[in-house]
Parts: C-alpha cells; sequence; structure tokens
C-alpha cells in the first residue's frame, strides 16, 4: 500500500452534528500521519445527496463551514454523490451481465405478505424474493424490475475491524438486497461502494451504526472484483442518560457552537477524548491537533459508547479561553456578534477588562453578552429591596469620598486601597463589599470590588454610588 486514502461522506438532511465531526476528525488524522511516509495519502469530502427530498443546500453549506471552521482540511474539491449516478447504474449494469445480481418484479404487495406469513410461521428468511433470480422471463424482462444482488447460499461473511475486531455472520443471514430501484436509482449500498473504489478509498472510517453495512457492501466488492477496504467503526457518541446523542441532549450544529464562542480547540480536545487517550497525557487532559497527529492510534479506541458532557467541554473551552493567545478569538468573535460588536464599538478597553475579570469563570464568550451590558449602563438603575434600603449610608457614602481621592485607578492599587479602609473603618469585608456590588452592578454575586470598580472607571463608579446615595436620601 503506497497511501491510505479516507473519507467523509455526511448526507445533507440535516446540520453537521458532534458524532459528524468527531468521524471526519479522525479521518483526517489518520492521513495526517500517514503522510508523514506514505505523502500520497489523501482524506476526501464526499456529499451523499442522493436523498433528494430530504436533502438541502442549507445543510451542504453548514457542512462545508463547520469544516472549515474547524481546519479539518480534505484534499480536491468535494465529491458531490448525485452526479455519479450514471456510473452506479453502470455497475448494476455490469452485474447483472456478470451474473452477480438478478431482476426482481416482486411487488411491495407481494413481499409484505411473505414477511407477515414468516413471522406468524416463525420463519427466519432473510431473503423475501427466492423466485425471481431463477427464472428466465423474469431475468428476460425489460422493464419494471428492480436490481438484487446474488448472495451464496452457504459460507460465512467476514472482516477485521480495526476497533472491533474479527467480525463474521453466515451468507444465509444476508438479505439479497436491492442495488437499483424500479425507477432505476441507485440505493445507499451500491452508491457508496462504487464511489469509495472510484475515489480509491482504502480505509473506511466511520461510526459502528454502519457496521452491518460491511457484510452488504463487501458482497459488492467481491462480487465485483474489488479489493476489499480496510474498516474501523468507532462508537458512537451517548447522553449522559446512555442514550445515542440527540436533540433532547442539546446536540446542535456544530456552527451553533462557534456562534455560542466555543473555541475549536476545545472541540477537538473534548471529542478526541471519547472513547481514547495517549499512553501519556497529563492530568489537566489538554491536547491540541498536532500532538493529537503525532500520538493518536485508532486501534485503541474503546469499543463501548462514549459519554458526551457539555460540563467537560465547558471545561476545556475555558481553559482556551483563558489562554493568552487565544485572546485575538474574543475579537474576532466580537466582529461577528451583533449585540457585542457595540459593546466594542462603544468602549474596547472597558470591554477587555471586562473580558479579563470574568474569564476565569466564563464557559463560551456569548455569556460575555450578559455579563457586559451591566457595565455599559449610562444610569443604572438599583433594585432598591428591603436589604438595600438598610445599607449603612454613612460609611457608603464616606467609602464614596475616599474613592474620589485614588488617584491610581489600577486593579492592584484599588485592592490595596479598599484593604486600608476596612482596616481603618474596623469593619469585615462583608459589610462594604456586599452593600457596593450591588450598588454598582445590582447583583449580589460578581467579581470582587476592586475588579468592578477596575472596569467601571473612577467616574462612572462614584456615580453609581453617588445616585444610590441621593435615591437613599429621598
Amino acid at each position: 500500500m503506497n497511501s491510505i486514502v479516507t473519507r467523509f461522506a455526511p448526507s445533507p438532511t440535516g446540520n453537521l452534528h458532534l458524532g459528524g465531526i468527531r468521524t471526519a476528525l479522525l479521518n483526517y488524522i489518520i492521513v495526517q500521519q500517514a503522510k508523514k511516509k506514505l505523502p500520497n495519502s489523501k482524506f476526501y469530502l464526499r456529499i451523499e445527496d442522493t436523498d433528494k427530498e430530504r436533502s438541502k443546500e442549507e445543510y451542504t453549506k453548514d457542512i462545508l463551514e463547520g469544516l472549515n471552521w474547524l481546519n479539518i482540511n480534505y484534499d480536491a474539491k468535494p465529491q458531490i454523490q448525485s452526479s455519479n449516478i450514471k456510473r452506479h447504474q453502470q455497475i448494476a449494469k455490469k452485474l447483472l451481465e456478470n451474473k452477480k445480481a438478478f431482476k426482481c418484479i416482486c411487488s411491495n404487495e407481494i413481499l409484505d405478505k411473505k414477511r407477515e406469513l414468516n413471522k406468524k410461521n416463525k420463519i427466519s428468511n432473510k431473503r423475501l424474493c427466492e423466485t425471481c433470480e431463477n427464472d428466465y422471463e423474469v431475468q428476460s424482462t425489460q422493464n419494471d424490475y428492480t436490481v438484487r444482488i446474488k448472495v451464496p447460499k452457504d459460507g460465512k461473511n467476514e472482516f477485521n475491524d480495526v476497533i472491533q475486531g474479527k467480525i463474521s455472520v453466515d451468507n444465509k443471514e444476508i438479505d439479497n438486497f436491492i442495488l437499483l430501484r424500479k425507477d432505476g436509482t441507485p440505493t445507499y449500498m451500491l452508491s457508496v461502494v462504487v464511489d469509495d473504489f472510484d475515489m480509491g478509498v482504502n480505509f473506511i472510517i466511520r461510526g459502528d451504526d454502519h457496521l452491518n453495512n460491511v457484510f452488504r457492501q463487501n458482497l459488492i466488492y467481491k462480487a465485483m472484483e474489488w479489493e476489499v477496504p480496510q474498516y474501523a467503526h468507532i462508537p458512537l457518541i451517548h447522553g449522559n442518560d446512555g442514550k445515542k446523542l440527540s436533540k433532547r441532549h442539546g446536540a446542535i450544529s456544530i456552527n451553533d457552537f462557534r456562534n455560542e464562542g466555543y473555541l475549536k480547540e476545545s472541540i477537538i480536545n473534548n471529542l478526541i477524548l471519547l472513547g481514547w487517550s495517549p499512553n501519556k497525557i497529563e492530568k489537566d487532559e489538554f491536547i491540541q491537533i498536532d500532538e493529537i497527529i503525532g500520538s493518536f492510534d485508532i486501534s485503541k479506541i474503546s469499543k463501548s459508547s462514549s459519554i458526551f458532557s457539555y460540563e467537560k467541554l465547558n471545561f476545556f473551552n475555558n481553559h482556551y479561553i483563558k489562554s493568552k493567545d487565544n485572546s485575538k478569538y474574543l475579537i474576532k468573535y466580537c466582529e461577528n456578534n451583533k449585540n457585542l460588536n457595540i459593546f466594542i464599538k462603544n468602549d474596547k478597553d472597558k470591554f477587555i477588562k471586562i473580558f479579563e475579570v470574568y474569564k476565569k469563570n466564563l464557559n463560551f464568550y456569548k455569556e460575555l453578552e450578559n455579563i457586559a451590558k451591566i457595565y455599559f449602563f449610562d444610569n443604572l438603575e438599583i433594585n432598591f429591596n428591603n436589604e438595600s434600603k438598610n445599607y449603612d449610608y454613612k460609611l457608603i457614602s464616606e467609602f464614596n469620598y475616599f474613592l474620589d481621592k485614588i488617584k491610581n485607578w489600577h486593579i492592584d492599587n484599588l485592592k490595596k486601597e479598599i484593604d486600608n479602609f476596612i482596616l481603618l473603618k474596623k469593619i469585615k469585608f462583608s459589610s462594604l463589599g456586599i452593600p457596593l456590588r450591588n450598588i454598582l452592578i445590582n447583583s449580589s454575586k460578581g467579581p470582587g470590588i476592586d475588579e468592578i470598580l477596575y472596569i467601571l472607571g473612577k467616574k462612572t463608579s462614584i456615580e453609581r454610588i453617588k445616585n444610590y446615595i441621593s435615591k437613599k436620601q429621598l
């Protein structure tokens, strides 16, 4: 083998989700590894759009944008499966000519009756059509027929999967499935095999929900005397309830993660560790794409399903958000976020201060929308309640007078000055901190008082306290 050729083949019948991205990522990684020794290795993208009723251009766009955002780069232009229908039909015709397939005229009604009769008599028979294959008249017909694969009656169909190990099934358990429908359109089974062969794909990496398809698809490979590819079937991602990840678990388009303000590094870091870990990994589990390519071993992926957790993803994302070299992503994100872009244009320095103070607890950038707006109100309306009405008016007035005399409005100096005030007044910090936090940002929770004052600046901080004092006097 002088190259490794893989592919990612999503259907544009829905948005690109985490499971699809994980599959694309693994295909990409395997080829990047292979290129170091086998430079001709390729990773291709194929859009499987033969389901015309459900396929939409918006989903194709979503797939391309998601891969581009994550830098999962493929070789050559994406192949569009529907453009190859004539080629699929050609192979079906060749299989007929070589007696590897047969024509079938059984109607759905006839097959349904056989299915019901088998069920009633408790007969396990995968091949509902058992007459057409040897009927000369049927095989001579020129219209209104489907094309079915011929399946050996005896023997086994087996293969070695890189992840799942050796798998086999008796040929009698495989149905003589349809290759071409009556209208001449190819089925998924035929199209996939033909396209993979024509693209030179020799390593198929996909979800284990396709595992049973291998037995059928290998029949086509062998019937055409084509070399059977290597397989690696990845266990699916599940939610915390142990069921396949779906919308009820919050599974959304990968581009929605981008719009929420997740960084691509956190997505990749989280997905690669679902069912796999390097031999030597730090306890914090942070690993980036170059390191992954250097150490990844697909054969070490667990056979069991992996659990996706938003909590874990947020853990990774917070780490990358806090990394200094990723601050550039914040500005780029804000430029594409209508609400945050307003704050940036209003006062970029203040916004950066907000980010620096709050980033230690940020899960994703979009959270800054609600955080930042409290600092940009020109006239903050204080929520007066029984607690705020009982704040020590004299203490707050003295503190405001104290603030007015501070010249160095830097966060470190502000902390020092606040500590001095508390010592001078011989009070507990909470006596001052709780009232001030509510007065300054209308919340009992938040960052330190020194940090809040630093963000707001001297003028706004003093004005907000004065606003409280004036209303207290009413």
